[in-house]
């Protein structure tokens, strides 16, 4: 379900790097999924994982985390209960978050995930609760979204949509607002497909120099993009400091590399890219843009997967610039020619199919 992965997006917190965070945790435990996944597990060494990693999480939540962490990890405790099918005990997890220390917008997710499991006064019990919670900007939009969406409270979402709008300062804080309900567009039911478009179009026509104006207009070019077509242009900053451009690497066949520690593919993808470099030298630049959330954990999964091409990730996850540019909303790589064009667009390397099309299409001038 995508309140699932809005979860992950949306309510990470960033705490001091002195103590362990939730993010760090599940990097780790993403990490160790790779490993087990290259040894071909069976169900039977799945599922210990899993209970080994509940367990984990059951400690930190106890005797570790703090803040929101606490919370959220009340949330994931859940995920993975429901991910063993033990709806029970998902349902305990979920009924250990505090109503009254929780922030709205986790209040919201949590009263997703209490929807999901069926639980309807805690449901209505987080929700009422969060409609009521003082919250950043950026959190009152995700929870119009979420409400809007996912616990189909169009009224009201679209009330709080509204009052954001309201209290808007400028074109910037406008834009974002809009930004946010247009993109929640796509996902209510009650609305046609094209409806979350239609409303970027206007975003872009009537807020263009605004910098959410500027990432719509993208937006909608990318869902048009097809091999050939100009690449859309991007400038960022690396993690290891180092300045990224599309226009900077003119003249190389470019990986854009669109990625996440907990993929399982990650390694044998890394490893198509790094025997492709070896092959072609300097003649194909490696761009990573990595779709975490938490910026310590995007430096371990750095370092634990040896990766030495330059990586965008600022921690804002499929809100990432590029990413919000190209409208990547999870892993896959895009290849560009030496022109700045297109040569092919979502290439994965989950099968040998895949993994094939992905070693062609590096492998060309």
């Amino acid at each position: 379900m995508r309140f699932l992965a809005l979860l992950c997006v949306l309510l990470l917190p960033s705490l001091a790097s002195a103590q362990r965070t939730l993010g760090q945790l599940q990097s780790d435990f993403a990490r160790r999924s790779q490993q087990l996944d290259q040894k071909q597990p069976t169900r039977e060494q799945r599922l210990e994982l899993l209970a080994q990693q509940i367990g984990e999480l059951e400690t930190f939540v106890r005797s570790e985390a703090k803040g929101d962490d606490r919370w959220n990890g009340q949330l994931m405790l859940a995920d993975l209960q429901l991910a063993r099918g033990d709806r029970k005990a998902a349902a305990q997890a979920l009924q250990q978050v505090d109503a009254a220390a929780a922030g709205g917008l986790l209040l919201t997710s949590a009263a997703a995930m209490a929807q999901h499991l069926n639980l309807k006064d805690l449901r209505e019990r987080f929700v009422a609760a969060a409609v009521t919670k003082d919250a950043p900007l950026t959190d009152r939009l995700a929870m119009a979204r979420l409400l809007s969406t996912v616990l189909r409270e169009v009224e009201r979402g679209e009330a709080m949509f509204a009052a954001a709008l309201a209290a808007a300062g400028d074109d910037e804080q406008r834009a974002l607002v809009r930004w946010h309900r247009a993109d929640g567009l796509r996902d209510r039911e009650d609305l046609s497909d094209n409806a979350g478009f239609e409303e970027l179009e206007k975003l872009a026509k009537e807020l263009p120099k605004t910098y959410w104006g500027s990432v719509a207009a993208d937006r909608l070019r990318a869902t048009q993009l097809k091999p050939g077509d100009a690449a859309i242009p991007f400038a960022a900053t690396a993690r290891n400091g180092a300045k990224v451009s599309l226009e900077a690497l003119r003249g190389k066949s470019v990986a854009l590399v669109f990625w996440s520690a907990a993929d399982r593919d990650l390694p044998g993808l890394l490893a198509l890219l790094q025997k492709a470099q070896q092959q072609r030298g300097a003649n194909l630049a490696v761009v990573g843009i990595c779709l975490d959330r938490d910026p310590a954990a995007i430096d371990a999964a750095i370092r634990a997967n040896q990766i030495e091409f330059p990586v965008v990730g600022d921690g804002k996850g499929i809100e990432t610039d590029v990413a919000l540019r190209w409208f990547v909303e999870g892993p896959t790589v895009h290849v560009l020619d030496g022109s700045g064009k297109v040569r092919a667009l979502g290439l994965h390397a989950g099968t040998q199919d895949a993994r094939q099309q992905l070693g062609e299409a590096l492998g060309r001038d």
